[in-house]
């Protein structure tokens, strides 16, 4: 058992960064498929060590093993038989879609997300999406297809997480939600996009992390055991995915903004991603509702009492990170 944790600690975890890392130095399309190919297979070993639920495995690697068949087919007909046409585009464009989960290819998501553990989810929503991202960010589309790509991004996840009272759900969608703010970023041909994924994979470090601890379960009934200060942290951290300023979130979101009226004439689309917040507001908050007066926290760990633990250190520690988030994005 020491030797399997020590395997998947140092070697898969290490190398997952690593394979992560080292294709956004290479401008060569194969040889970024190829990395990011290893990065899956790593993916799918640590899923192994962790995940019970092999099923889920097998479907994630078919889902996987699709989108980078359309891929290297789409790549093998275009730089050895010189083959340029509509067709190998489109088709190395639902291969991205697919693995960036992109609508109408988002529904395996939520599926998959459900049954995996925080650090999972972190991996997963977060590290495995940066390399078609960079992919995305070196190729010439038609501005029709970035809109679309834009558009169904924002508003599908943003439907699909009307009536969500899930976490885990949420998070999922609310990752293919920020896929349109990137996009936007990439479309612009910014490199904000990439200073954009490392402050959220940083925050969606933090949910994961605290989220791993702690359990939520149903309590109607207001008693001496809920703890405020618990409840207090959650709430920060669906504001901070709120965009409610002065968390990061808002800060990200203002500078995309920013980046967006400054260098473009795309007025319409600019409209639809405000209305697109303000609808997220909306569905944060009616998430807050739940967690403040349905849901209550409870150590994962059956040794310690909720009330041995520094609650209050938890819910500072949350703030002054979001807070120095934002005060480097304004120094920046």
């Amino acid at each position: 058992m020491m030797i399997n944790n020590l395997f998947y600690k140092f070697f898969i975890l290490i190398n997952l960064i690593n394979s992560t890392i080292i294709p956004l130095f290479i401008q060569d399309l194969l040889l970024i498929w190829f990395l990011m190919e290893i990065n899956n297979l790593l993916f799918i070993c640590y899923l192994c060590f962790k995940l019970n639920n092999k099923k889920l495995i097998f479907l994630y690697y078919m889902i996987q093993i699709i989108a980078s068949l359309m891929m290297i087919f789409s790549l093998i007909f275009n730089n050895f038989f010189m083959i340029n046409m509509n067709f190998l585009m489109i088709n190395f464009i639902f291969s991205l879609m697919l693995k960036l989960s992109i609508p109408p290819f988002h529904l395996w998501v939520p599926i998959i997300a459900m049954y995996m553990n925080w650090n999972m989810i972190f991996i997963f929503l977060s590290l495995q999406k940066i390399i078609p991202f960079y992919i995305l960010s070196m190729m010439k589309m038609k501005n029709l297809i970035f809109y679309y790509l834009i558009l169904s991004s924002a508003f599908i996840s943003m439907y699909k997480m009307i009536n969500s009272l899930n976490l885990k759900i949420l998070l999922s969608y609310s990752s293919i939600n920020q896929t349109s703010w990137m996009l936007l970023l990439i479309f612009l041909k910014n490199m904000f996009w990439f200073m954009y994924m490392i402050i959220y994979t940083l925050i969606l470090f933090i949910m994961t992390y605290f989220f791993s601890f702690y359990k939520f379960y149903l309590n109607f009934l207001l008693n001496k055991h809920l703890s405020m200060n618990f409840n207090l942290s959650y709430l920060l951290m669906i504001m901070n995915l709120a965009s409610i300023p002065p968390l990061s979130f808002f800060m990200l979101k203002w500078m995309n903004i920013f980046i967006s009226i400054f260098n473009s004439n795309l007025h319409l689309i600019f409209i639809l991603m405000m209305i697109n917040s303000f609808i997220l507001i909306y569905i944060y908050i009616n998430f807050m509702n739940l967690i403040l007066f349905f849901y209550s926290t409870k150590f994962k760990f059956f040794n310690f009492s909720i009330n041995l633990i520094n609650k209050n250190f938890y819910t500072f520690l949350l703030i002054f990170i979001n807070l120095f988030f934002s005060l480097i994005l304004i120094l920046i």
